[in-house]
């Protein structure tokens, strides 16, 4: 169900247009890390709605075609396609648009400033009613600001999601992923953890907000945070950073830790399959909490995660940028949220033994 329901929104969406080239089996199955005949069964699934199509000795193919309407726009810029993350999210954004009859018109910078201010130029020309923007880079500020000013003066309104940037003065709907990272850290600390090791991304505000919150709670409880305890990365170094030999050199470092807090599910099964094939022992009694509350293949495993709310909030967002579109005074109004802290179950976390 998982890999239909992405494949199914990436192609409504127009991600993937009518005629674009669809990702192969053995693709898909490395990708979500499902068995073959689970992946053939969803590949069958869109082929029976029409989205698909299978060409024998070609590969499969788009079959489906968005037709141009007349409706009210609202354009979408997300940093990322994340596959456990963007069908979900874009799923409560659309079911609240269709609703009201509203198209979306959707952009994915990859994280990249160029593309963002590519993307923004374009809904400036565009007869864009609204905007909903994931910030890229958002741990920066953003040179983009003439930009936004210009979609402010031709009073298109605009709500940020998952983040902010901190050199403009936007509305957003986010995670409390401070606190979230506090609570996680807390669960660690209370299980008896005090060497615990984290894995944080540097080049967008939730990472930076979840260092925060780990730093906080350590502070808190009198424990000194070890700077070789910690590893950064972005969406650059992220390849390097995660290749075999720099896992290598951080576990090396850190193998005297008993816990660690990840940036998301994604790295920290990222990590455990490493520690697994490294040190099944070590694996066994090491602790680990994440965020996200992914859904990644079939494990026994489960990380004890702060959970994203997802559709939910898909649907604020799209029912805060409608609103927007029917306040004359949206820009001096407030239509910020941070949903509060929720913790999913799991086995990841074991209470430390001294020994």
């Amino acid at each position: 169900m998982k890999i239909y329901n992405w494949g199914k929104t990436i192609i409504i969406s127009g991600v993937l247009k009518y005629g674009a080239k669809f990702p192969s089996e053995n693709i898909l199955t490395r990708k979500f890390g499902f068995s073959r005949e689970t992946v053939r069964g969803a590949l069958e699934n869109l082929e029976k709605e029409g989205l698909i199509e299978r060409i024998r000795g070609s590969g499969t193919y788009v079959s489906f075609k968005i037709e141009e309407t007349s409706k009210k726009k609202v354009g979408l810029i997300l940093s990322y396609l994340s596959d456990y993350f963007f069908p979900r999210l874009y799923d409560g954004i659309k079911s609240i648009m269709d609703e009201e009859n509203i198209q979306i018109e959707l952009a994915v910078t990859k994280n990249n400033l160029n593309e963002e201010a590519y993307y923004l130029e374009k809904f400036r020309n565009m007869n864009i009613s609204g905007i909903i923007v994931e910030g890229t880079k958002s741990s920066f500020p953003n040179p983009n600001v003439k930009l936004y000013e210009n979609l402010i003066q031709k009073n298109i309104p605009i709500i940020f999601i998952h983040n902010h940037y901190s050199n403009m003065d936007f509305d957003s709907i986010e995670m409390s992923d401070a606190k979230c990272s506090y609570e996680l850290t807390k669960l660690l600390i209370d299980n008896g953890h005090r060497n615990i090791c984290g894995i944080f991304k540097y080049d967008d505000i939730q990472g930076i907000e979840r260092y925060r919150g780990f730093m906080e709670c350590m502070t808190e409880h009198d424990i000194i945070i070890n700077d070789d305890f910690i590893r950064w990365y972005s969406t650059k170094d992220f390849d390097y950073k995660f290749s075999k030999s720099s896992l290598n050199s951080f576990y090396k470092k850190t193998k005297y830790c008993s816990a660690m807090i990840a940036y998301n599910d994604e790295i920290a099964y990222k990590y455990a399959d490493f520690l697994e094939t490294r040190s099944e022992k070590f694996f066994k009694e090491f602790s680990m909490v994440s965020f996200d509350d992914a859904v990644l293949g079939d494990r026994d495993f489960k990380i004890i995660s702060g959970i994203h709310p997802k559709e939910k909030l898909g649907r604020l967002a799209a029912r805060s940028i409608i609103k927007m579109l029917n306040d004359n005074d949206w820009i001096n109004n407030n239509y910020s949220y941070r949903f509060p802290v929720a913790i999913s179950e799991g086995n990841s976390v074991k209470k430390l033994v001294e020994k």
